[in-house]
């Protein structure tokens, strides 16, 4: 098996090659035809100082030099076929050698070039994504009674990627997570979100209120993150039969009981984003809704609201989650489901524009005790 690795290498090396050169191999190969094909009476040869040029868009600078190796003679030798080689025109062709060899330069110059920026912009990417994938680590399966489940979609635009965020947490005082998204894009995005989950972490386990909990997050993110980040975050607290939010500036959370109704839990005193607290004396209060098992709660980014179709319309996220989900539609209250069923249907509404802003979808539910095993006597 290991003897069949070097030629599937070799091959894929000689095909992402000839995709490099697809471009000007193709300009020589049509200037040369139809130069033929029209006789004497027109000349297209000219256009032969394209192949070169347009090569430093994709093909590497030895590439580029032979390409404008076989366009110079090839120059000539059209040149000649259309009767514009005599002595009358060494002087116009002296001239456009040099441009040609100038151009072939040129193009063998801002092929490197790019290069260099391809392989800087990948390292780049590279590192942004494995500190983003440090933040975004799976949930547990069953946390504390619970069952998660998350679907990401990310939009990565030059080493661009969001700061969404998220984290659960079983502590003292039930389980505990946050949702956040932060302000802006690229790695000082994703350096906010990591200094707000490691304040959670250190806050969730000690704090027993979840109020004083988002405060220390706020604090934290207002010494250490740069000055133009914010988060807007919303806190969730399990506790038995109810569940309890802190709305920091956040898409609102939605609950589907376990009858099918869908409800979206508006926060009676909405707060301001996470590093923007010195701007609230008084943080607003936490606010506490049944939960019940059979009840599935949803909790998304801004991604969702933000997502366009072709006609530039809204994701209607309420309209679909009742369409989805509504009605007896829930099937048992499955978070794994519920997000693939979800994603699948925001990808869809998009279409092949794609998202424009990153995207997350967390779903709970209360973990039901597996039956008894059933023993025969």
């Amino acid at each position: 098996m290991n003897s069949l690795a070097p030629p599937r290498v070799a091959g894929s090396a000689t095909r992402s090659l000839l995709r490099q050169v697809a471009l000007p191999v193709g300009i020589l190969v049509v200037v040369t035809v139809v130069d033929l094909a029209t006789g004497t009476s027109t000349v297209y040869y000219p256009f032969l100082l394209l192949a070169p040029t347009l090569a430093a868009a994709t093909a590497p600078p030895v590439a580029i030099l032979v390409i404008g190796g076989v366009s110079l003679p090839l120059r000539y030798w059209l040149a000649a076929n259309d009767g514009y080689l005599g002595p009358e025109y060494s002087d116009l062709f002296e001239v456009s050698t040099w441009m040609y060899a100038m151009a072939t330069a040129l193009a063998m110059y801002l092929s490197a070039a790019r290069i260099r920026h391809e392989r800087a912009l990948v390292a780049v990417s590279e590192v942004a994504v494995a500190a983003q994938r440090a933040i975004l680590l799976p949930p547990s399966d069953n946390l504390g009674g619970l069952r998660l489940a998350v679907r990401y979609f990310a939009v990565a635009e030059e080493a661009e990627l969001g700061g969404d965020l998220y984290i659960a947490l079983d502590t003292p005082f039930g389980v505990r997570l946050i949702i956040g998204d932060v302000l802006g894009k690229g790695l000082g995005a994703v350096r906010t979100a990591a200094i707000t989950i490691g304040a959670f972490r250190e806050a969730a386990y000690d704090e027993p209120e979840l109020s004083t909990v988002a405060r220390r997050i706020d604090v934290s993110v207002t010494r250490n993150a740069p000055a133009d980040r914010f988060v807007t975050a919303l806190l969730v607290e399990v506790r038995p039969d109810r569940v309890a939010f802190a709305h920091r500036g956040h898409e609102e959370p939605v609950t589907i009981r376990a009858d099918g109704s869908v409800h979206v839990l508006e926060p009676p005193d909405p707060g301001l984003p996470l590093g923007l607290g010195d701007l609230e004396p008084e943080p607003p209060p936490v606010w506490v809704v049944p939960f019940h098992e059979g009840d599935l709660l949803l909790l998304m980014t801004d991604g969702f609201a933000d997502a366009r179709d072709a006609t530039g319309g809204h994701y209607p996220l309420v309209a679909r989650i009742r369409a989805l989900f509504g009605e007896g539609r829930l099937e048992d209250a499955d978070p794994v489901a519920a997000v693939e069923r979800l994603g699948d249907d925001l990808m869809r509404h998009v279409g092949l524009l794609g998202l424009t802003d990153d995207a997350l979808v967390l779903a709970l539910a209360r973990a039901t005790d597996p039956p008894e095993p059933h023993h025969a006597p």
